[in-house]
């Protein structure tokens, strides 16, 4: 799989600054990740998505890291500096990991659009369209 930085440099022009090398380590991030299967299968949009949350994620590191969480702003004081955090409304892990960037966020709306129809999981899907002997669907 090979990703492009020029095509992911004009989507998305923020890291219009970032070297080819850099990009490149962000997309290995995922390939390597046990989101490679869905990677290598994904939309180019969802792919260059994925690989700017892992770039915003590590290029923010030092100060993500020195922080005690992410979320709406709740309450604040200003003597003594004291404030309090609501962690986002999410389901599960992965939700909470992609929310935790702006393109995160973009990614996980496009993955709900794209799963809002369900997935077909296992069994023989040509007995839904056809008939067994005797008139019967199963």
């Amino acid at each position: 799989m090979t990703f492009d930085p020029v095509a992911f440099r004009a989507a998305f022009p923020a890291f219009q600054e970032t070297p080819d090398a850099a990009i490149l380590v962000w997309a290995s991030i995922v390939e390597q990740s046990p989101m490679a299967s869905w990677f290598a299968c994904a939309p180019l949009t969802q792919q260059q998505l994925i690989v700017a949350h892992i770039g915003y994620m590590l290029a923010n590191a030092n100060s993500i890291g020195n922080s005690q969480g992410g979320g709406a702003v709740v309450s604040g004081t200003e003597g003594s500096v004291s404030a309090s955090f609501v962690a986002p409304p999410v389901k599960d892990g992965l939700e909470y990991y992609l929310s935790s960037s702006t393109y995160g966020q973009m990614l996980w709306a496009m993955l709900n659009i794209s799963s809002a129809g369900g997935v077909y999981v296992g069994g023989l899907p040509e007995r839904h369209a056809f008939r067994k002997v005797g008139g019967t669907f199963r």
